[in-house]
Formats: structure tokens, C-alpha cells, sequence
């Protein structure tokens, strides 16, 4: 599934990719305007996230799947977006999207990442990734342990 979240749901967007889902966030593109927002989903065939419930009845008279997001905070619109069947908390994280503008990660050698990375970083780790994209590097680092804590919390809400 690919997804294109409002400005209101950027953190969300964030963790969506994550998860590895293809989503774009309205917050990373330079035109904010309902038209815009309603023809990129429906030209890349998105599912459109959204918390303003006039551009989810705009976008679904329009033809266009979209989602009414439940929820004040990422995690609960998480658990949501898992109840309802959109996503699923499988491999987590997913090392397949860049967080920051979801590219795609590729795993790159520990000596293509000497000089980019604190030296404490590179000494300690041995599997590296980088966005084709922006060029970010990722690695299993002390995030990753806080990563797989937010997920249990979204688990623990879900069996709520």
C-alpha cells in the first residue's frame, strides 16, 4: 500500500515509513492545497491519510480511498491504521524507507560510510544503510531498542 498523509499527520507519515510503506507527506511537498493533495493520490494510486474530515468526504465523493485517521497521537492513529487493516507491525523497523523523505534505503559497506558516521558509530557497527535519495545513513544504533519499545506500546493499545 502506498499512502500520501496531510500536513497534520507528519509524525504518522514518519512511522509509516519506518514500517516500510511507501507514504508521502504533505508536510514534504512545497504546494499544500486540497487539489494538489487529492491529484497526487489519485495519480499514484495513494491512499490518502488525513484528520480534517471535509477532505476525506471531498476525497471520497472525488473517487479517492482515503482514511479519516483516529487518534491524537502516533500511536494511537497507528493502532488504528492496524485495526482497520491498512498496516501491519510486522518487521519492525523495516530498513526500506529513509524516515526523512522515503527513499529507499540499500545497504552499503562499513568503508563507504568512514568519514559520515561518528567514529564511535562506525567502530561499533557493521551493517550500514543510505538513502538513494537524500544520501542519510542508517544503523542499528541505541534508536533502534527505543523503535521496537514504541511498537510494544502500539501492540499494547491494539489488545486494549
Amino acid at each position: 500500500m502506498k499512502f500520501l498523509a496531510d500536513a497534520m499527520l507528519g509524525k504518522l507519515a514518519e512511522w509509516l515509513r519506518i514500517l516500510g510503506y511507501d507514504t508521502v507527506s504533505a508536510s514534504d511537498l512545497s504546494i499544500l492545497d486540497d487539489d494538489y493533495l487529492l491529484d497526487i493520490a489519485e495519480d499514484e494510486g495513494r491512499i490518502l491519510l488525513t484528520k480534517d474530515r471535509g477532505l476525506h468526504e471531498r476525497a471520497r465523493k472525488e473517487g479517492v480511498e482515503s482514511v479519516l485517521v483516529d487518534g491524537e497521537d502516533v500511536e494511537h492513529q497507528l493502532a488504528f491504521l492496524v485495526r482497520e487493516g491498512y498496516v501491519e507491525l510486522d518487521d519492525v523497523p523495516s530498513l526500506e524507507r529513509c524516515p526523512r523523505c522515503n527513499g529507499v534505503l540499500k545497504p552499503v559497506s562499513k568503508s563507504e560510510v568512514r568519514g559520515l558516521v561518528p567514529m564511535g558509530v562506525y567502530m561499533s557497527q557493521d551493517e550500514f544503510w543510505a538513502c538513494s535519495n537524500c544520501g542519510q545513513i542508517y544503523w542499528k544504533g541505541s534508536h533502534w531498542k527505543r523503535m521496537k519499545e514504541f511498537v510494544e506500546r502500539v501492540r499494547a493499545i491494539i489488545s486494549t
